[in-house]
């Protein structure tokens, strides 16, 4: 990924990761305009060509989060958030930052459910009153934090392998 990539990639994360932990949703607003403006970054860099790449990244990402969503594993907006950063970064780094933000989901599910033990509870209360707060809407009755913590670290691991 070029510089004009990393810094558009960083500002769609920067957005979506404080309303997604603010809120717990990230805006449609800012997923259509960032894929958007993806494909026609692309379209005009690269033509066809150009175009292919960044629709095929958009699928890419967009793809393997619909299963996840249809689990109810994920929301919505982290789906259309994958197919935004697919356009942009294409479809291998779409595939990889999938991969990398389960496995970081996963250590931070595991966090969570240790610090639920009766006896850690008190050591990590202030840690898991943060993320363990029952959840409204889609995610009610489920102990739900937000996705977008997991793909922050994974798109730095993603950069720094890069």
């Amino acid at each position: 990924m070029n510089e004009t990539v990393w810094a558009a990639v960083a500002l769609l994360l920067g957005i979506a990761l404080w309303t997604d932990v603010r809120r717990m949703e990230i805006p449609n607003g800012l997923t259509v305009t960032f894929a958007a403006a993806g494909l026609a970054y692309h379209g005009v860099a690269g033509g066809i060509e150009g175009l292919g790449h960044a629709g095929l990244g958009a699928a890419a990402g967009l793809l393997p989060l619909l299963i996840m969503y249809g689990l109810r594993g994920i929301g919505g907006g982290d789906v259309k958030w994958f197919a935004a950063f697919g356009a942009w970064a294409g479809a291998n780094a779409a595939w990889q930052l999938v991969v990398l933000s389960i496995l970081y989901a996963g250590g931070i599910a595991v966090l969570l459910l240790v610090l639920k033990l009766p006896g850690l509870r008190r050591i990590g209360a202030g840690i898991g009153r943060l993320w363990s707060q029952p959840s409204s809407g889609r995610f009610r009755g489920t102990m739900a934090f937000p996705f977008m913590l997991a793909v922050a670290p994974a798109l730095v691991t993603l950069g720094v392998n890069s």
